[in-house]
């Protein structure tokens, strides 16, 4: 009877430990409970690629396998593949790379075992792809470039940069938007991408970004060609602004003249040359002309004054009409400070006086 009872007692035991062998939470699993995608959002350089891994877990978080699927709301700006250089071994886990294309966000769609969850992807620009209203612009001209549906400008910040960012030189703004830029073209810049700097990037809130145009812009010629000639002299009297409005005039050094310019017809010791911008005037009316440009006070040394008469000999009397106050050895020149013009025709006038000459003047045109 005792071996009886202990055999009977050594088998419950046995069955005991039989049944504390294996995972005490099998009851437990019941397929995938959730989907963990990662990284749950990427930031990608257009035209490169990223990683992204999706694994299946139950309620315990441990893996298991099923078949996962991931779709782009917008393959254009990001596509999505299996990763065929990562094997999967226990199907629990896929491995996915994600290529980018145009810039913007677009959220991929995860899904596997009755479960979904989805990754967004953020891809940036490496250039900026608006249209410029012409890349063969003439210096001292007016372009404008158009932002894109997803890259606009921030106009706290915006400006445009012939040439790269350190060592172009910028084009001066006469109007910006969220949707497009004008400036002036600057002289002497060569052919290449501008640079422009606050582009938002509307898909990420508050960023910005210094971009390349993926458009070559080659400045070629002279808007202002003409103006080292009395008798050639533009006409600026179509841009005269209104009262209390602005405009502006980007030129460049003239040919040499210094015989017609009227500092160096005068015998005041100007180098010249000098360049002349008509303008005609219906009534009497008040301006001031302020003349900026590349280079220092005194080299060069530059003078801007208004003539009532285009002849040599008659320049004594007929220069100078702003009283001389554009010669002052000042930077930027400034007529007036506001000088009052008869009606008739005009000359404007940039002389320079002395030192090397520079590529580029900006001036002003302000109406009281």
């Amino acid at each position: 009877m005792k071996r009886l009872c202990v055999g009977a007692v050594l088998t419950g035991a046995a069955f005991a430990i039989a049944a504390c062998t294996g995972d005490p939470n099998a009851s437990l699993r019941n397929g995938p409970a959730s989907l963990n995608v990662q990284p749950k959002q990427l930031f990608i350089d257009s035209g490169l690629t990223d990683a992204l891994v999706v694994t299946a877990r139950d309620g315990q978080l441990n893996p298991v396998a099923v078949t996962v699927t991931i779709t782009s709301a917008n393959p254009n700006i990001a596509k999505v593949a299996r990763d065929s250089t990562r094997p999967v071994v226990d199907s629990s886990q896929y491995p996915f790379v994600v290529t980018a294309g145009s810039p913007g966000q677009v959220r991929l769609n995860v899904s596997g075992g009755g479960l979904t969850d989805s990754a967004v992807v953020n891809v940036l620009p490496l250039n900026f792809s608006g249209a410029i209203s012409t890349l063969t612009p003439k210096g001292g001209d007016t372009i404008t470039v158009h932002a894109t549906s997803v890259l606009k400008f921030d106009t706290s910040l915006v400006s445009v940069t012939f040439g790269p960012a350190a060592t172009g030189t910028a084009g001066f703004t006469t109007f910006k938007s969220a949707d497009s830029v004008r400036v002036l073209v600057p002289y002497g810049t060569g052919a290449g991408p501008l640079t422009l700097t606050g582009v938002a990037l509307t898909f990420i809130p508050g960023q910005s970004a210094t971009l390349p145009t993926s458009s070559i812009v080659t400045p070629t010629g002279d808007f202002w060609a003409g103006d080292s000639s009395w008798q050639t002299a533009p006409d600026i009297t179509g841009i005269l602004p209104a009262k209390g409005k602005t405009a502006m005039i980007y030129s460049t050094v003239g040919a040499a003249n210094v015989a017609v310019c009227p500092e160096g017809a005068l015998g005041f010791g100007s180098s010249g040359p000098c360049m002349m911008f008509k303008f005609t005037l219906p009534d009497t009316a008040t301006y001031t002309f302020s003349t900026d440009w590349d280079g220092a006070a005194t080299n060069p040394d530059v003078d801007v004054y208004v003539c009532a008469d285009s002849a040599v000999a008659n320049f004594g009397a007929a220069c100078f009409e702003d009283g001389g106050n554009g010669a002052t050895s000042s930077k930027p020149q400034t007529t007036g400070p506001a000088n009052q013009f008869v009606a008739g025709t005009h000359w404007f006038v940039i002389e320079n006086y002395a030192g090397a000459a520079s590529k580029n003047f900006r001036t002003t045109i302000k109406r009281f």
